[in-house]
């Protein structure tokens, strides 16, 4: 168990921040870089965080352009953005074994399932990162704030991988935990990320601006009540009472542009098939009215059809 090899696929502000911190742990870390790649292999990989600066020296990284040149994972980590994800197979078939756990690190509901079918291949995990953390740069890692980690699985066939992985992250200093089943710990992320990502790019404001206006506030409030509407008809017993807890935290967090603004601010496609069209059909199946996240979705396609056509 402790020589298994992990491959981070997309080493940016989530999977660079991670993989990282695996690497200081003694774990055997192979990293996918796309545009950074040259950067990497003569600068390093270099992360700022509020817990203390830390990096891997050109020497020291396994840096890879193509995951072709990738050897076999037993646990392969995908960090890339969703709108991606048409890639994965293409990107992980080189670098999968039989008994691989794969583990998405991203946002949004179905993603497991999805890769499940294409792959063929029914050890797969999931990811959801409680972290503000940004790339500001070539190699070059902003983290902000936060930073644990909850991991789940499809099935109970790959447990003994996410344990592993859940302890090693421990011992790199990661807030870590095992929660069993993935979906039900996707729909708690989506209680945040849909309201704040969505309304952050639709304003074109980070957290602090959004909290410091009360009618902005109660639009979050009422679109995380549909979120735990949908949720708990889907099987996810969530309790109304976080929602005051969520948003007493975003309010104390350090002002931070969400993921969805920065990639809206720097004509990215926009994650919202699986953060949004993904749980308004799950909602629209079971009967769940979700007119407030609907009305929010509809809005964010129309941003995300003008940056399509650029």
């Amino acid at each position: 168990m402790d020589n298994h090899t992990i491959a981070v696929i997309g080493t940016g502000a989530i999977g660079g921040y991670y993989g990282a911190r695996l690497h200081h742990a003694q774990c055997q870390v192979h990293f996918l870089f796309h545009s950074d790649f040259d950067h990497v292999t003569q600068h390093g990989l270099k992360v700022d965080s509020q817990e203390g600066n830390f990096s891997i020296p050109a020497e020291a990284i396994n840096a890879y352009q193509n995951s072709q040149d990738m050897p076999a994972a037993d646990i392969i980590l995908v960090a890339l953005k969703t709108t991606q994800n048409a890639l994965l197979p293409q990107l992980l078939k080189p670098i999968l074994k039989p008994n691989s756990t794969i583990v998405l690190l991203q946002n949004g509901i179905a993603g497991e399932q999805v890769i499940a079918e294409q792959l063929s291949h029914s050890q797969i995990g999931g990811g959801l990162c409680f972290i503000c953390s940004n790339k500001v740069g070539p190699g070059h890692i902003h983290h902000i704030d936060y930073g644990n980690l909850t991991l789940g699985r499809l099935n109970p066939e790959c447990d003994s991988h996410i344990n592993w992985l859940t302890e090693q992250f421990q011992a790199a200093g990661v807030g870590a935990d095992f929660a069993g089943d993935i979906v039900s710990a996707r729909w708690k992320k989506l209680l945040w990320n849909v309201p704040f990502n969505g309304l952050s790019t639709i304003l074109n404001a980070d957290t602090a601006q959004m909290m410091a206006t009360e009618q902005i506030v109660e639009l979050a409030r009422d679109i995380m009540l549909e979120v735990i509407a949908a949720a708990n008809a889907h099987g996810t017993a969530l309790d109304s009472a976080v929602v005051d807890t969520m948003i007493n935290n975003t309010a104390k967090m350090q002002p931070y542009l969400t993921s969805m603004l920065l990639d809206y601010r720097n004509g990215r496609e926009l994650e919202i098939e699986y953060m949004y069209k993904n749980m308004l059909d799950i909602a629209a199946k079971i009967g769940v009215p979700m007119h407030k996240t609907e009305t929010l979705y509809q809005q964010l396609c129309f941003i995300n059809q003008k940056i399509q056509t650029r």
